[in-house]
């Protein structure tokens, strides 16, 4: 009897196991349908947007993963998706987002709702090993102050003061450069018909890297005499090309937590630790000794005009928060002007006729390139700031090149809270993107040739200090409203003296005109660099 019983305790058991499994694949089989087809014909809040036609569960709107770059990608949806302002897509495992295409869209975004949509925790994780909590990662209140004592270290005033340093860095770089070509020539390496090839890309990160030491905390990090010094090698890891293993672990951060991939052993990121790590200490040390020196000081003593300086003279940041500052500059400030420089080069290498007209325009006004940068408070100091600020093809050229090539072309937010965009609901957590590269291409806004390389935009009567664009967000370069980039005309000082160098002395033509791939990043850069062949130019 005993036995009979438990045999049916045990019948029983099993039913009820086959019945909880049964219900469990219901349940997986349920939600996996929900997921993967209802949600997103009848469910989403987002139903009513256009779309990309296509969509795969691993992949979402792309045939792959790491073909195409985002930007590319959400530029040509753009163009060729009818949509209202929104454009409703997918990534990988059918995650949805939306892209922002208008400019009444990108005003709700970035100025009325600029502390509502911010950067994602991917994001957040990645860049903040480096940077801490700078600039770009504080928000409300907190940002506003911040900024608020930052702005007098970026007013136009003091930027003008610099530009005679941004001048003197700029010459340096093209001695350095002509040097190396008379060793070249000394060696007998080539053909007499044919000049030098310099890598300019490099010479271009070198300066930048040196002017971000010199202008932004005050020290030198003599990177331009000394290429391959323990601070110029760390730096360099900080900005290798990822792995193919590193886009994957990238690609799972938007999933998990990235944090725990930051930890995993894998090359990239060791080098990544170990280059954040260094240029944190020294700078570390650089601001520790400026704040001993600015006690030490008089009243009578002369102020240091660095950003470090100035800041903190202002009374409002602590130690630690300067050092998350100078480590953003370090990383966004000097990425930004060294990518704009290495696109400049590239356009006017393959074009003759604009280096020329470029080139008469700075020998006309600029007498000599190594005399006229000393000091920055000298009557040749201050007329030299005052010439570049004033040659019209030379700040057409520049800015040319900052609408053609946004450093960041794509870009991500995350809405912290519900709330709409052109009338349309977007839940809290939602992952909102917006493209620069789609952005400042726009015909819409900047014209039928809007996809044409032309300076001439920036000349025109009417329309120069718009080159033309029909809106504010016509151009995404420095983003827009209040959290938009403090040190833009830092960036574009710095780039009209680094072009306007290296172009005054040299003849430039590019090495392969029809190299143009890009490496995988988070910004628009060569994958091969600006490789040309470089020709001393003499009278200047």
């Amino acid at each position: 009897m005993a036995d009979s019983e438990k045999t049916g305790e045990y019948a029983d058991d099993r039913e009820v196991a086959g019945k909880a499994i049964i219900f469990l694949v219901f349940l997986v089989t349920g939600r996996v349908t929900y997921a993967l087809v209802l949600y997103f014909k009848y469910f989403t809040p987002f139903k009513y947007l256009l779309t990309p036609p296509r969509r795969w569960l691993l992949t979402g709107n792309q045939t792959s993963l790491f073909r195409e770059f985002p930007w590319d990608v959400a530029r040509r949806w753009s163009e060729t998706i009818p949509n209202n302002g929104l454009i409703r897509y997918y990534v990988a495992l059918s995650n949805e987002r939306l892209l922002v295409t208008s400019p009444k869209g990108l005003s709700e975004v970035l100025v009325h709702g600029a502390y509502d949509y911010t950067k994602t925790n991917l994001a957040r994780f990645a860049i903040q090993r480096f940077t801490g909590n700078g600039l770009g990662f504080l928000d409300g209140e907190e940002h506003r102050m911040q900024k608020k004592g930052l702005l007098p270290a970026f007013a136009t005033g003091h930027i003008k003061r610099l530009i005679p340093k941004f001048w003197a860095k700029a010459a340096l770089m093209v001695s350095l450069i002509e040097r190396s070509l008379e060793d070249d020539s000394s060696k007998d390496q080539r053909q007499k018909s044919d000049s030098p090839v310099v890598p300019l890309h490099h010479w271009g990160t070198r300066a930048t890297l040196d002017i971000i030491g010199v202008v932004g905390m005050g020290y030198d990090f003599d990177t331009l005499t000394h290429p391959h010094n323990e601070l110029s090698e760390q730096y360099r890891k900080m900005f290798l090309e990822p792995s193919n293993a590193f886009n994957w672990l990238e690609l799972l951060g938007n999933y998990i937590d990235f944090r725990i991939l930051l930890t995993l052993p894998v090359r990239k990121n060791r080098e990544l630790t170990q280059g954040s790590q260094y240029i944190r200490q020294v700078a570390e040390r650089v601001i520790h000794h400026k704040i001993q020196k600015q006690q030490r000081q008089s009243e009578e003593s002369p102020p240091d005009d660095d950003i470090v300086a100035i800041a903190l003279a202002s009374g409002t940041f602590t130690e630690q928060q300067l050092v998350d500052h100078v480590m953003t500059f370090l990383v966004a400030g000097h990425e930004s002007t060294a990518t704009a420089f290495e696109w400049a080069m590239y356009e006017l290498g393959r074009r003759p006729a604009m280096q020329s007209r470029l080139r008469e325009e700075i020998r006309t006004h600029i007498s000599s390139m190594q005399v006229e940068g000393r000091g920055t408070t000298t009557a040749a100091g201050t007329h030299l700031a005052t010439t570049i600020e004033s040659l019209p093809y030379l700040n057409a050229v520049c800015s040319e090149v900052l609408r053609f090539y946004p450093f960041v072309p794509f870009a991500t937010r995350v809405a912290s809270r519900d709330n709409t965009i052109q009338g349309t609901f977007v839940p809290k957590g939602t992952v909102v993107a917006f493209a620069a590269h789609a952005t400042n291409h726009d015909a819409a806004l900047w014209g039928l040739d809007a996809d044409r390389f032309d300076p001439e935009r920036w000349m025109r009567p009417q329309q120069g200090k718009s080159g033309g664009a029909t809106s504010n967000f016509a151009s995404l370069t420095f983003s827009a409203g209040p959290k938009s980039c403090i040190g833009q005309g830092w960036t574009r000082a710095e780039l009209a003296c680094l072009v306007g160098a290296t172009v005054g002395r040299f003849e430039i033509a590019l090495l392969d005109p029809m190299d143009n791939h890009l490496k995988r990043g988070k910004t628009m850069k060569l994958r091969n660099g600006v490789r040309a062949r470089v020709k001393v130019v003499d009278g200047w």
